[in-house]
């Protein structure tokens, strides 16, 4: 399989993953509207709150998304995501893999995020990139990694997505990689 390919089989997968909603996790967790709070002070702030709101609804005012930067790390609040897809790779592996993807420090404006099922934080730590973790947690029904990566397609939906592969062909494949991340898909 050629590097293309497997970029087109992730974001397959990854769209395919983001496709239904979790209908259970939202009805768990659904949260009751808010009773209107007493006094003028809190009143005031629940009145600016849901008209902020409303502005966003009728897209008057921009939806800020989840920031995929953090503090501490080169980027800002307004960089994107780059999703790196590192599920099922090996620690050794990933860690080459990451030495490859830091060489696409020339794109300015991404955020890297790591999903990986390796707990290798030490590692991750120094990175400066935000690390979605998967680990495998045996239980009843649908299995949490399962469900936390169709969570983590639905947050991330439309950011541009590389496998591990990439990052360990970095060096042959770098204008490929570049195009494919611009491009947003």
């Amino acid at each position: 399989m050629t590097l293309r390919e497997e970029l087109e089989a992730l974001r397959r997968h990854l769209d395919k993953l983001a496709a239904g909603p979790d209908d259970a996790l939202m009805t768990r967790y659904a949260l009751p509207r808010p009773p209107t709070p007493p006094g003028l002070y809190w009143r005031t702030r629940w009145l600016a709150s849901r008209t902020l709101r409303f502005l966003e609804w009728v897209r008057v005012k921009p939806r800020y998304p989840w920031p995929p930067s953090l503090k501490q790390a080169p980027g800002g609040r307004s960089s994107k995501p780059l999703l790196i897809w590192a599920v099922g790779a090996e620690r050794d592996v990933l860690r080459r893999a990451c030495g490859g993807f830091a060489k696409l420090h020339d794109l300015r404006g991404f955020a890297p995020v790591l999903v990986t099922d390796v707990a290798d934080f030490a590692f991750f730590s120094r990175l400066g990139w935000l690390v979605e973790y998967l680990p495998r947690i045996a239980g009843q029904g649908e299995p949490y990694d399962a469900r936390k990566a169709k969570f983590l397609a639905r947050l991330y939906r439309g950011a541009p997505a590389l496998p591990v592969r990439a990052g360990l062909e970095m060096d042959t494949h770098v204008k490929e990689i570049r195009r494919w991340v611009l491009r947003g898909r």
